[in-house]
């Protein structure tokens, strides 16, 4: 019986380390133009020709505090800075608009 009770807390702990657990990032261009890279961190995660109107699929990302440049195809550079917290999980999107603002939108 106590083997059997060490068998189910094995899996139980196995299960819940092995959810998926953290933070995603992705990008969505509403700028004038396509962004011809978008790199966060020191070459961490980079999004390449990302077009108008376009979202990036999800990339897991670690905690901490990330510089994010992005880059636009006539070279126009666009800089802003996000922090992943180390506790919980989620979504982030980066985001730049017509206005070039630029906004880290939590999901």
């Amino acid at each position: 019986m106590k083997r059997f009770n060490n068998v189910i807390l094995f899996f139980a702990l196995l299960a819940l380390c092995s959810c998926d657990r953290g933070y995603d990032v992705r990008f969505a261009n509403y700028y004038l133009e396509p962004m011809d890279s978008v790199v966060i961190g020191e070459n961490k995660i980079v999004f390449l020709n990302v077009d108008l109107q376009q979202t990036t699929d999800f990339k897991k990302i670690s905690k901490g505090s990330y510089s994010v440049k992005l880059i636009s195809k006539s070279k126009k550079m666009f800089k802003s800075n996000m922090v992943i917290p180390k506790n919980g999980t989620g979504q982030r999107t980066i985001q730049i608009d017509a206005i070039q603002n630029i906004s880290i939108l939590e999901e």
